[in-house]
């Protein structure tokens, strides 16, 4: 499973995917790949329902800028500091 999360998150920076579909992944931390470098900046849509997220990176608005949705479910609370976040989804 590590190896196909890998391969997905790679193939979406390489050929600059504006979604990302992160789903049913069993995922307990935030993939931290996604924050490295700059090449996720043009990522607007990242899809990870069904995982077992507790909280997302202070500085997700930062280094994910063109982000416009989070689909997720699981986790307590985030506070969106990014202006360009127009929907955040918490249900599954």
């Amino acid at each position: 499973m590590a190896s196909e999360l890998h391969e997905a998150m790679f193939m979406a920076k390489q050929e600059r995917h504006k979604n990302l579909f992160l789903n049913y992944r069993n995922l307990n931390i935030f993939p931290v790949e996604l924050l490295k470098d700059e090449g996720m900046q043009f990522l607007e849509r990242l899809f990870m329902k069904r995982n077992s997220l507790t909280t997302l990176p202070d500085n997700l608005s930062q280094k994910l800028p063109n982000l416009i949705e989070l689909t997720t479910v699981s986790f307590v609370a985030y506070c969106c500091s990014s202006h360009c976040l127009r929907t955040f989804n918490l249900q599954g």
